[in-house]
């Protein structure tokens, strides 16, 4: 009987993964309007602008994206 007064959520996988877009920390294409204009760990950029995001491997795995080119300082 105490059982079925149990959340339900107790029996739940939760997910934990974090953003690590190794290659947007160094592209040009990571800046944009605000107020992300800095934010490469955000899941769009210029190349991939909202609503439209970032392909999984590149924003959760840390694989090199298609578009990236090393910003110019």
């Amino acid at each position: 009987m105490a059982e079925e007064n149990r959340p339900r959520w107790e029996n739940e996988q939760w997910n934990t993964t974090q953003p690590n877009p190794k290659a947007c920390e160094t592209c040009m294409f990571s800046h944009g309007k605000p107020p992300w204009a800095d934010g490469p760990i955000k899941a769009s950029c210029e190349i991939f602008e909202y609503p439209e995001s970032k392909p999984h491997e590149v924003y959760f795995e840390g694989a090199d994206c298609e578009y990236h080119e090393k910003e110019k300082k």
